[in-house]
């Protein structure tokens, strides 16, 4: 009888407990949903609740592609889904304990043939937007668009970011005109000072360098701060840096080392870049808070704090930056510029885009500039295409920086700081036998130094260069052909790599691609098992000349780890008689070199 009782307890204890799980569970069933590649899905989610249900009711999203606004799934379409269509969404609904979850798929289209999907990119939507492309990326590990745009979106703080680690410049973006970042702030300052002089000699190059500004300003992204500091900085970057000549080499190194690490995840999405894009950013430069307010006022135009002086009498002045600088020419009272601040009293309206269309196009400017929705930049292939190019130059310059061991000996570098001291290959010469060998080199400039930094990561590194320099090609011609592709229309007006701006033709394009053609066959040279570089540099009577095999440096960077070991033996170096290669092959870079080459004539 105890164990029946026992046995009926435990079952109403279950039916009780299960009951309870019943009772106390949220039902939600969503459809399967359908939408075409650049189309937004939106899903009110209440509609699709079937249980009672508070107002504190929320939503999350437990696998799947897609975000949750508010009680809303949004997802935004992206051209490249279809190919990897459906998408399985679970989404999770709670409610004071309560919970259930409803799973759907999403089937995607493919977008018409000759549309282009437009994503909006603004201070608002820059949080969502870097969601966005992260999310399509996830979904589409492939594709290509998504790793460029999303490598271009980390491209230019990253970039910046070198100019505070060593003295570069960033005027290789430019593509009519260059213009580097101490000439932007020269003609900054000149503009303030002299506009009716900057007016008056306003020559094409000119205009081309000021679109290019413009360009620098777009693609800052989300980093006003950076503008900021390209307007107002007036020191110059090379007193900011905490390097010399003299020490914190290794320092230097280490912290090239981290930008190099972190401009590597920028290559590896942008270097996806392969042709035309269907994915269209606009890039709407007044609704990004410039003034760091926490307002933005996209109507309302940027205003500078001008600090002049004149005769040790220090003037405070407010100018708009296009009604009174650009327009009205006003100048400050002082004639030296002391400092350019943002104002927080002004706007955030930065960008006037047809003050500069008239400008580009060598146009009188009579109107006072206005702000509005039609003030916006377009990013296509070929603005990433230039970043690409910019980004490998940067990668492949840091990393050459990092490969090798660059601190030398202290008693090398009194030598080399002391400019009144000669140095004296009796003390290099410590065998005392009248000859100087690699081996006196380098216990006189380092027994590290041009050796491997790193002896798992720098033969890495060292073949990355390599690849890096294998893209320039086929990246000029995807340049090329947006150029050609980007004619004088309406809508182009918003494409700073449009014929608008840079006068692009066919014979253009032959010339670009006639220069690809080039430079494809001088990297045949450094090609995984390329091309023999003959020098016809004679070295016998024979005719044999010497060989260079580069590609065996990239081949097999392992053998050139340490390249003061290649250091020739001096023999009788105060009448040097001859050298000694210790390697007249140079780790298999070089044929045909004799061992020793006697200089006694």
């Amino acid at each position: 009888m105890f164990k029946k009782s026992l046995v009926f307890f435990s079952l109403f204890t279950l039916i009780a407990l299960g009951g309870c799980s019943l009772f106390r569970a949220i039902k939600i069933e969503i459809p399967d949903q359908q939408v075409t590649e650049g189309e937004e899905l939106v899903i009110g989610l209440s509609q699709f609740v079937l249980s009672s249900v508070s107002d504190g009711i929320s939503f999350s999203i437990s696998s799947g592609p897609g975000r949750i606004d508010g009680r809303d799934y949004v997802f935004t379409s992206l051209p490249g889904d279809s190919e990897n269509s459906p998408f399985k969404v679970r989404v999770s609904a709670s409610d004071e304990g309560k919970s259930g979850v409803a799973e759907f798929r999403i089937n995607v289209s493919p977008i018409p043939e000759g549309q282009e999907a437009e994503i909006k990119l603004s201070g608002e939507t820059a949080e969502e937007f870097e969601q966005i492309i992260d999310d399509f990326v996830k979904r589409n590990p492939e594709n290509p668009e998504g790793h460029a745009i999303r490598g271009a979106m980390k491209a230019i703080p990253q970039l910046l970011k070198l100019l505070d680690i060593y003295n570069s410049q960033i005027g290789s973006l430019d593509i009519a005109g260059t213009m580097d970042r101490d000439e932007i702030l020269s003609s900054f300052e000149n503009l303030v000072s002299n506009p009716d002089q900057i007016a008056q000699s306003l020559s094409s190059d000119m205009r081309a360098k000021l679109l290019n500004m413009k360009l620098k300003s777009a693609l800052i992204l989300g980093k006003p701060q950076l503008l900021i500091n390209a307007l107002s900085s007036r020191r110059p970057i090379a007193k900011n840096s905490d390097y010399s000549l003299c020490g914190e080499i290794t320092d230097f190194q280490e912290e090239m080392e981290d930008y190099a690490d972190g401009l590597q995840e920028v290559w590896d999405d942008i270097s996806y870049l392969s042709g035309e894009m269907s994915i269209v950013v606009k890039v709407f430069l007044n609704e990004f808070d410039w003034d760091e307010d926490g307002v933005v006022e996209s109507d309302r135009e940027l205003i500078l704090e001008v600090v002049s002086e004149n005769d040790s009498i220090t003037y405070s002045e407010n100018f708009r930056l296009y009604s009174d600088i650009l327009f009205l020419e006003k100048k400050p009272k002082g004639d030296h510029i002391v400092s350019i601040e943002v104002d927080p009293s002004g706007g955030d309206a930065v960008f006037d885009l047809d003050f500069w269309f008239m400008i580009s196009q060598g146009l009188d400017i009579e109107d006072a500039p206005g702000f509005d929705e039609n003030d916006y930049l377009v990013i296509d292939e070929g603005e990433i295409a230039i970043l690409k190019m910019l980004v490998g130059s940067a990668l492949s310059s840091a990393r050459a920086l990092t490969i090798y061991d660059l601190e030398p000996s202290e008693a090398f570098m009194e030598y080399f700081e002391d400019t009144d001291d000669e140095i004296d290959p009796p003390e290099i010469d410590t065998n005392s036998d009248g000859n100087i060998d690699a081996s006196e080199v380098k216990a006189f400039i380092g027994t590290s130094f041009l050796t491997f930094r790193n002896p798992f990561e720098s033969p890495l590194w060292l073949s990355s260069i390599r690849d890096i320099a294998l893209e320039i090609p086929e990246t000029t011609m995807l340049l090329a052909e947006d150029l050609l592709k980007d004619t004088r229309t309406e809508g182009n007006k918003h494409n700073l790599t449009s014929q608008w701006y840079i006068p692009f033709d066919q014979d253009a394009y032959d010339t670009l691609s006639e220069n690809a053609n080039e430079l494809e066959e001088l990297l045949d040279y450094i090609r995984p098992n390329g091309e023999d570089l003959d020098t016809e540099i004679p070295v016998d009577e024979e005719g044999n000349t010497i060989i260079l095999r580069l590609y065996n440096i990239f081949d097999h960077p392992e053998g050139f780890s340490d390249l003061l070991s290649f250091f020739p033996t001096l023999i009788n170096y105060e009448m040097l008689e001859g050298i000694e290669f210790p390697d007249p092959t140079f780790g298999g870079a070089v044929v045909n070199l004799p061992k020793s080459i006697s200089l006694d004539n």
